[in-house]
């Protein structure tokens, strides 16, 4: 009887231990995912209002390229694709290739990041490479996979960068899924026309569907002379990761403007 007593007095000081464990687990468990979301809250606020400074800022005769109710000197700019989630500052640190990964637009922590571009880049190279999460619900750049859909890309397929001060419009002319291997991202500046041709026409021979711009960039290629088309074309990337494929999995929209073509309000 006695022996008894001991076999339950433990089974209850155990089953006391466990619920104290669970709850304990519990409670650390509640307090990252609020803080998660109110991070997450935060980093949206701060978007919005970013938006509103931009907005704001489009409005003015001849805006400067930093506004004043903005310090960060890594602002460089703002992407936009109308009809969609996408509307972004994106930022470039020369110090530090992916500084923006995993920080907000101040700096913080931020597991969603802040788009980017490429540090290889300037805003005036051959091709912007602009990088950003693949966050769920379409979130972030998650927004792009839209784009293996060719009637999507018929509804989106201009793309708006705010580059320093220029605004710029592109037209989409290849949805590539590809790896982190791809030469596509070893196409930033070149140097001679027949590595440039080489690069466009692989951009061309590996989308998914054929785009109207797709369709007349390849017509000229083929019709012009290698030095008469070198650098006729400034090109714009976007690039995200398909996580659910594989780790170095990646999506690329890529959009395509004149260097000398003025855009219309």
């Amino acid at each position: 009887m006695r022996q008894e007593k001991k076999v339950n007095s433990r089974k209850k000081r155990i089953r006391r231990l466990l619920c104290l464990f669970f709850l304990l687990a519990f409670m650390i468990t509640g307090y990252f995912v609020y803080r998660y979301y109110q991070n997450d809250k935060k980093q949206e606020d701060r978007f919005d209002q970013l938006e509103k400074i931009e907005e704001e800022r489009d409005k003015k005769p001849i805006p400067s390229i930093l506004p004043t109710e903005v310090t960060n000197p890594d602002w460089i700019g703002w992407l936009k694709i109308k009809g969609t989630s996408i509307s972004y500052p994106v930022m470039q640190r020369e110090d530090d290739s992916e500084y923006y990964l995993h920080r907000d637009f101040d700096g913080k922590y931020s597991f969603y990041g802040t788009p980017f571009l490429d540090s290889r880049c300037t805003i005036d190279s051959d091709n912007c490479i602009i990088y950003g999460h693949n966050i769920n619900g379409g979130r972030m750049f998650g927004a792009l996979h839209a784009y293996s859909s060719e009637s999507y890309y018929k509804e989106h397929s201009e793309v708006s960068f705010r580059a320093g001060d220029e605004k710029r419009k592109y037209q989409i002319m290849s949805v590539m899924q590809t790896t982190t291997s791809s030469s596509v991202y070893s196409f930033t500046d070149v140097g001679n026309w027949n590595e440039y041709g080489g690069y466009v026409g692989k951009i061309l021979s590996e989308s998914l569907y054929q785009t109207e711009m797709g369709k007349k960039i390849k017509a000229e290629l083929e019709k012009e002379a290698p030095e008469e088309f070198f650098r006729k074309f400034e090109f714009l990337t976007l690039s995200t990761c398909r996580s659910w494929v594989g780790r170095d999995a990646r999506l690329l929209v890529i959009s395509v403007r004149k260097p000398d073509e003025i855009i219309k309000e």
